[in-house]
């Protein structure tokens, strides 16, 4: 059941393609940008988001807008580290893949204001993720895998969770169904961003 949740976060199919920037870890960093994107609609959105990789991390920016005024969001990382053994393309079916290691974890929480716009970024380290980090996927794969920051094909989904509730925001912006119910949640927008050739492929900084 909780791979089911998590497979509607996986959207397939790509936009258009490369801020932040964090001390360099020797490897050099490469910068994407797309659009959202509506998942299972792929309209796309007046909202874009980047990515900024580095060997050992990833760093998001989502500048999002029309999104419902006074409500609470959360947003994941879905990353596929090994997208090659996605087949025909990385989604909900790849989750199950012990190949593809990919895992879906927190990524950040927010609250909108009156004009259904905001501002997100959040980073995540390779290795293993910080304690109390929630991950939403089945078995052993958490998180970037060591040295694949270039490698990883990386989806961004902001998921709705309703009108603010009192006493309850902690969880509708730190968890994958807080406070649904009563309210409903569910994936608004997303990004994928397929992997990228390293820029200083022969740089080992391990």
């Amino acid at each position: 059941m909780r791979r089911t949740l998590v497979g509607s976060l996986v959207v397939a199919g790509c936009m258009a393609g490369g801020l932040l920037v964090r001390a360099d870890d020797g490897g050099g960093k490469t910068y994407q940008t797309k659009n959202m994107f509506r998942p299972g609609v792929g309209t796309l959105l007046q909202s874009g988001a980047t990515l900024v990789r580095s060997r050992h991390g990833l760093d998001l920016r989502i500048a999002a807008s029309h999104l419902d005024p006074n409500a609470a969001y959360t947003v994941w990382w879905v990353v596929f580290n090994n997208p090659a053994a996605c087949g025909a393309g990385c989604g909900p079916a790849s989750l199950g893949v012990p190949a593809v290691r990919a895992s879906v974890f927190y990524a950040a929480g927010f609250v909108t204001g009156d004009d259904g716009t905001a501002n997100i970024t959040a980073h995540t380290d390779d290795g293993r993720l910080p304690v109390g980090v929630e991950v939403t996927t089945d078995g052993t794969v958490a998180g970037l895998d060591k040295g694949n920051g270039f490698g990883a094909e990386v989806h961004l989904v902001v998921r709705a969770h309703g009108a603010i509730i009192a006493g309850m925001v902690d969880k509708q912006i730190g968890s994958f169904n807080g406070a649904c119910p009563p309210n409903v949640c569910m994936n608004e927008q997303a990004a994928i961003f397929p992997p990228v050739a390293p820029p200083n492929p022969d740089k080992d900084d391990d």
